[in-house]
């Protein structure tokens, strides 16, 4: 740790990303900053000036505010922490660990946490946000030409000429004989309801001609006076603040993130766990219309359950802070829910309530348990029309059932769901969940044969109820398959909003950013989409495969990792990430006992270890090639030949064009390991084909790529 790091106190923030290998949640801390003293750094005291602007950027140290081009823009506290340190030091390198030291303590968090909020910091400033480099290996530098804000000058009580040469560490030079320039570094002014008022202040610095004794004696008496006045300034001034504070009342709680535990079929009849666990999705997505609620996936929550996580592993796995768990009966026409409402990781109950109806109220319970929730936590619903008349139950228990098949992506009787929803939505034309449902699984693969019809399906759905984002996010895809880039991304931002609590959406924005070059926005993506998701399969993958694609793969190891636990019975897919992963490493051990973990009925195990030993030694790719060859009869295409030197990169191009919508990795074309890909002059034909410099023309370019000519050079 930084010696000269400070650890200030705790406060509590909403900052649900601060946490250790294991997943325990981390208490964020005050900011250290980082003070500019005659030319060196130090950090932990406050602020010497308040206000610093550049660009069209203003930014308050003391008050925690910044404006963009004149308009308010929030940070999450650690966010605005890092980038306090950065704009008082422009210019210099910092270190990932030197910045984890200042703003976090470096107490066990992970680098992601730093990667989190530079993102965060680079979404708010907009176009200013060109003035943060990454320096890869390294850590991040700011070069912006920091100002003070003219339209705050008259908060800073400085002359002028005196104070200048104090920031820059130059002697201020009094003559004998004329009036004493005192050099006062500009400090933070009172501001009620600040809290960090109770840091120290900076000393005046004060540069004093000799004068006669006589004379000093005089001085001397009138700055006794002058310091009495100001120890009864300061005692009224900290009187008033004392009382705004207390009148004031405390600050609003952190946002509660809640997860809704499956409900237990009470009884026989087990045939009833898939209408409930489906029930349970479905109350899960009424719940995200909370203002002010984060709501935990139900892949997670399901996972929590299926594992027997108690209070303090929701908290500290999860990272809720509320939890629902309940039970559900069904007898002839009897139905009956119970619910409870707890704190994490207390066990204290909020509410319960039991709910004794008839099967065919269960679409009106989900508004009153929502209205329950929301006033036991003192939120309100979120004013979402819903245009969605109740349909009749056998239709919404199936409705149900099928859409926990789909989500859970249980690949049993996969084929019979997908037919099983097609009669279902014949049957129920008008129910628009039903039809958005169909809509999805139509535009939901690579073919595009069903494009057609699963666009007629979601207009005909959003023409029922405008809000319901399954529709979108169909009109996403296959915008997708069409390499309507633009399109894609506005419907699925659109269907997130309108769904938030579905892990999938961020899935899809994050793959579609990551194909698209844009790395750290995926990242971002992914990182949001784990923060509701932490146990989902998927999205840890894809956050993990990222990390690999950015070139950070120890951070990438510590995710893959975790696969193994959250595995889908897809052992194959996970051994060939961490595979992958420890090739990057250049670790031959572990890429040996990955790959010795491939499946060995169709080749790939062979083809793993053939093509492992040719990476570290490469007079045995012909071995590898044969392998492969064998391997590729007869799966079809792998990305093992993309390690392989030989093979030609027009091939290897296609490859990636005719994977473009598999969800295991798909920004790999962006990885380090793969530049020679992005030099071979049939990459810019990749490119047009696949519309990606229409994308960036109009959606800004990624880091790593210019505009050439026609084409693009892309690093």
């Amino acid at each position: 740790m930084n010696e000269n790091a400070v650890a200030p106190g705790r406060v509590r923030t909403n900052d649900f990303a601060a946490t250790d290998a294991k997943g325990h949640v981390d208490t964020p801390i005050r900011p250290a900053i980082v003070t500019r003293n005659a030319g060196s750094d130090r950090v932990g005291s406050a602020p010497t000036f308040r206000y610093v602007a550049f660009d069209a950027v203003e930014i308050d140290l003391v008050g925690r505010r910044m404006q963009v081009a004149g308009t308010e823009v929030a940070l999450e506290p650690k966010a605005f922490d890092v980038l306090a340190l950065l704009v008082q030091a422009p210019g210099k390198a910092f270190a990932r660990d030197e910045i984890l030291d200042a703003v976090w303590g470096h107490r066990h968090v992970t680098p992601s946490v730093l990667n989190r909020a530079i993102n965060l910091i680079r979404h708010a400033l907009g176009d200013s946000a060109h003035v943060l480099h990454t320096l890869h290996g390294v850590g991040y530098r700011f070069d912006g030409e920091v100002r003070h804000c003219p339209n705050h000058e008259e908060a800073r009580a400085v002359v002028p000429a005196a104070n200048d040469a104090v920031d820059a560490g130059v002697p201020v030079q009094v003559s004998r004989g004329t009036v004493p320039a005192v050099a006062v570094l500009p400090g933070p002014s009172p501001v009620p309801g600040d809290s960090s008022m109770a840091a120290p202040m900076p000393e005046p610095v004060a540069v004093l001609p000799e004068v006669p004794a006589a004379k000093r004696t005089a001085a001397r008496r009138r700055r006794l006076r002058l310091a009495a006045g100001l120890v009864v300034l300061a005692v009224g001034l900290f009187s008033w603040y004392a009382l705004h504070r207390a009148t004031a009342g405390a600050p609003p709680p952190a946002s509660p993130t809640l997860v809704v535990l499956p409900l237990q079929v009470i009884g026989d009849d087990k045939n009833e766990t898939a209408f409930a666990e489906g029930l349970s999705e479905e109350l899960t997505t009424r719940l995200a219309r909370i203002e002010g609620l984060r709501l935990i996936a139900s892949t997670s929550a399901f996972r929590a359950q299926h594992d027997g996580f108690d209070a303090e592993q929701l908290a500290n796995r999860l990272h809720a802070t509320h939890a629902i768990e309940g039970s559900l009966r069904e007898s002839g026409d009897s139905l009956r829910i119970d619910l409870r409402l707890f704190e994490v990781p207390s066990g204290k109950t909020i509410w319960a309530q039991g709910y004794d109806r008839k099967p065919s109220d269960i679409f009106a319970i989900q508004q009153d348990i929502a209205q329950n929730v929301a006033t036991a936590l003192s939120l309100r619903v979120g004013l979402v029309p819903d245009a969605v008349k109740a349909p009749d139950p056998e239709v919404f228990r199936e409705y149900l059932e099928l859409r926990h098949r789909f989500l859970t992506h249980n690949g049993a009787g996969w084929g019979e769901a997908v037919t099983a929803l097609a009669v279902l939505a014949a049957r129920a034309p008008d129910f628009a969940p039903v039809q958005g449902l169909q809509a999805m699984m139509l535009a939901d693969g690579d073919e595009g044969d069903k494009d057609d019809e699963a666009v007629r399906v979601a207009q005909h759905t959003l023409a029922l109820n405008p809000s319901d984002s399954y529709a979108h996010v169909a009109l996403g895809l296959v915008a997708s398959h069409r390499h309507d880039w633009i399109t894609m991304m506005k419907e699925c931002r659109v269907a997130l909003a309108l769904n938030p609590s579905d892990e999938f959406l961020h899935l899809v924005i994050g793959m579609t950013l990551a194909r698209l070059g844009y790395g750290e926005q995926a990242l971002a993506d992914f990182q949001a989409g784990y923060a509701s998701d932490p146990l989902g399969y998927y999205i840890v993958f894809n956050l993990g495969s990222e990390l690999d694609v950015l070139g950070r793969h120890g951070e990438a190891k510590h995710y893959l990792d975790m696969l193994p636990a959250l595995d889908l019975d897809r052992s194959g897919f996970t051994a060939m990430a961490r595979w992958r992963n420890a090739i990057f490493r250049h670790d031959l051990a572990a890429a040996r006992a990955f790959a010795a973990q491939m499946p060995e009925d169709d080749g790939a195990r062979k083809a793993y270890a053939a093509t492992t030993e040719a990476v570290f030694d490469a007079s045995k790719w012909p071995a590898a090639e044969a392998a492969n060859a064998g391997f590729e009869s007869k799966v079809g295409l792998t990305e093992l030949r993309r390690f392989d030197p030989k093979r030609n990169a027009p091939a290897l191009l296609v490859e990636f064009e005719s994977t473009e919508q598999d969800v295991f990795g798909a920004g790999m074309l962006w990885a380090a390991e793969f530049a020679p890909l992005r030099h071979d002059p049939a990459f810019q034909g990749f490119l047009k084909r696949m519309n990606y410099i229409d994308y960036w023309n109009a959606n800004g370019w990624p880091p790593q790529c210019k505009p050439e000519g026609g084409g693009a050079r892309c690093n």
